[in-house]
């Protein structure tokens, strides 16, 4: 920790640390150039270089088997064996990108009020998120007057619905969320309700999943319904 208060609770030193890293790296030099080895990137897949240790006297270990997830089938240099292919995220399909960072623009640049209703499903991950990060990046902690951004939402919500949104952001969403709704709230409001015609009581029956709300700091959040295992971690 970087705290000075905090530090003092410990025996230890960061220098500590720093001698264990050393150690540790010297250590594998000492075994990787008994090995023939150059760089811990040659490492990567050397299946080979691997063996299971014997547990005869151990009743449980000495049962399981290895060999399966040690096998290794015979392929040219040709055929990589570690990442070779940048992953695509598919950002570009979000709702934020495709529809909402165009919609938040004026908000976001000129600190205009903006209000929107939009149909969401569960296949909608992060939504808003990409928004209230560009609202960080442009205004800080302090965000946007209460309200600039107000986005109406019908339907179920994906995992982690308004994760980290800042102040000045406001989405209202009238159907359920899935998990992690609120995930790291810093300021922003989010509501949920059930759908104005369903005939369920709202207090008997799972409206958002679990982890709501984990590692929220400021924020304001209304839930009309009942909340998965881990609410407000």
């Amino acid at each position: 920790t970087q705290d000075e208060k905090l530090r003092a609770r410990f025996t230890g030193k960061p220098e500590y640390v720093e001698n264990l890293m050393l150690f540790i790296a010297r250590e594998l030099r000492e075994i990787m150039a008994r090995l023939g080895i150059r760089s811990v990137r040659e490492l990567v897949g050397r299946i080979d270089l691997v063996r299971q240790k014997s547990q005869g006297d151990n009743f449980k270990l000495s049962r399981v088997d290895l060999k399966r997830i040690l096998f290794r089938p015979y392929i040219d240099a040709s055929v990589g064996h570690m990442h070779m292919i940048d992953q695509d995220h598919e950002l570009k399909r979000t709702l934020d990108m495709s529809k909402l960072l165009r919609m938040c623009r004026p908000a976001i640049e000129e600190q205009k009020p903006i209000r929107a209703k939009l149909a969401i499903t569960n296949i909608n991950r992060v939504v808003g998120t990409l928004v209230g990060s560009e609202v960080t990046r442009k205004y800080g902690e302090s965000g946007l007057p209460d309200n600039t951004i107000k986005l109406n939402f019908e339907g179920s919500a994906g995992q982690s619905f308004g994760a980290f949104i800042p102040k000045g952001m406001t989405l209202e969403l009238e159907g359920d969320a899935n998990d992690y709704l609120g995930k790291g709230l810093s300021g922003g409001t989010i509501t949920v309700y059930p759908p104005k015609n369903s005939i369920f009581e709202a207090d008997e029956n799972i409206l958002i999943g679990n982890v709501a709300f984990y590692g929220a700091t400021s924020g304001t959040a209304y839930i009309n319904g009942v909340a998965g295992e881990r609410f407000a971690v």
